[in-house]
C-alpha cells in the first residue's frame, strides 16, 4: 500500500510517507510507523493512512515470516543463526548469499560487521547495497553512522549530507551531521544541525546533545540550564559529569563538587572524573585561601 502513494493535501504529509515508505522498503516497519503517525497528526480523518498503519501492523507480527527472507534460503539461514546466537554461522550464511549480490544481504552484512565494529567493512557492505538499490538512503546513514563510530567524523559528512539531499524532513540526519561537526571541534556547525533537528522534533537527546554542544562553546551558563531541566528523564553519570563541569566553568566551585561526585557514584571507576573532581577541590580550596588573605 505504501508503494501505490494516495493524494496528499499538503507538502509535510507526502514527506513524511516517502520517508515511511523508505522504512518500509528496508523492512523497519516501526520506523515506519512513526512518520504514517506524524501523517495522521496532521490529517486525523485521513483513512488511507490508517489503512497503512494497520498494514504495518500486521507486518510487525512476530508469527509472520518476513517476505524478505522466504525466497532466499541463505538469507533466511542468516537470520535463523543470529536468532540462535550463532554469529559465525551468521556470518558465514550471509557471505554465500552475498555471492548473488542481493540488496538485503549486503544490508544485514553491514548490521553484522557494524556491531563487531568492523567498520571498513560495514561500510564496504553498505555502499554495495545502495548500488544495487539506490532508493535505499537509509545505507548512506549507516555509512555515517560507521565512520563516526570510527572516529572518522570528516568521513561522515559526505554520505550524511547525500542522506539529507534525498530525506530532508529527516531529523535523525542532522542529529547525525550536527554529532559528526561535534567530533571535528565544529562547535557552531554542530549546533546548527541539532537545532535544525530539534525544531524538526523535539526529542530529549538532541537536546542532551544540545547541551554538550554549548559546554563545549563555553557557554556554561546555557548550558547548564539546558541539561539540569532533562534530569527528570536523565539520570546518567555523564549529565551529571556535564552539569558538574559547566558549575566549574562558572566558577561554582561548591555546585561543580556536588555534581561530580554524583557523575563517580553512577560511573565505574572513571578516572577523569576523579581527576577532574580533585581538580575543582584544588581549586576550591584555593579561592577560599585567597579569600581569608583578603580579609587579613
Amino acid at each position: 500500500m505504501l508503494l501505490v502513494m494516495p493524494v496528499f493535501s499538503s507538502e509535510m504529509t507526502e514527506d513524511y510517507l516517502d520517508i515511511a515508505k523508505n522504512y518500509a522498503v528496508m523492512g523497519d516497519y516501526a520506523g515506519s510507523i512513526t512518520y504514517v503517525d506524524k501523517a495522521l497528526a496532521l490529517e486525523p480523518d485521513n483513512k488511507d493512512f490508517h489503512d497503512i498503519r494497520s498494514m504495518l501492523i500486521r507486518l510487525l507480527n512476530v508469527n509472520r515470516k518476513s517476505y524478505i527472507t522466504a525466497g532466499n534460503q541463505k538469507l533466511d539461514a542468516a537470520i535463523q543463526a543470529r536468532k540462535n546466537g550463532n554469529r559465525q554461522g551468521m556470518l558465514d550464511a550471509l557471505n554465500q548469499a552475498a555471492a548473488g549480490g542481493n540488496f538485503w544481504v549486503y544490508s544485514f552484512l553491514g548490521d553484522y560487521y557494524r556491531e563487531n565494529g568492523q567498520y571498513n567493512q560495514a561500510i564496504d557492505a553498505y555502499s554495495k547495497a545502495f548500488e544495487s538499490q539506490p532508493g535505499f538512503t537509509q545505507a548512506l546513514l549507516s555509512i555515517a553512522l560507521c565512520n563516526i563510530d570510527a572516529g572518522h567524523y570528516d568521513a561522515a559528512i559526505p554520505p550524511v549530507t547525500r542522506f539529507l539531499y534525498y530525506n530532508q524532513q529527516e531529523d535523525f540526519g542532522y542529529f547525525v551531521r550536527a554529532k559528526a561537526y561535534m567530533g571535528m571541534s565544529q562547535y557552531n556547525d554542530a549546533e546548527t544541525e541539532i537545532n535544525t533537528a530539534i525544531a524538526l522534533n523535539d526529542d530529549i537527546e538532541y537536546r542532551y546533545v544540545h547541551g554538550i554542544i554549548l559546554y563545549n562553546k563555553g557557554s556554561y551558563a546555557r548550558a547548564k540550564e539546558l541539561l539540569e531541566s532533562l534530569i527528570g528523564d536523565i539520570q546518567t553519570s555523564d549529565i551529571y559529569k556535564y552539569i558538574g563541569l559547566c558549575y566549574y566553568g562558572l566558577k561554582d566551585y561548591n555546585n561543580a563538587l556536588i555534581n561530580l561526585d554524583k557523575a563517580l557514584i553512577l560511573s565505574d571507576d572513571d578516572k577523569f572524573l576523579l581527576l577532574k573532581y580533585n581538580e575543582v577541590k584544588s581549586a576550591m580550596n584555593g579561592a577560599a585561601s585567597e579569600q581569608s588573605e583578603e580579609k587579613e
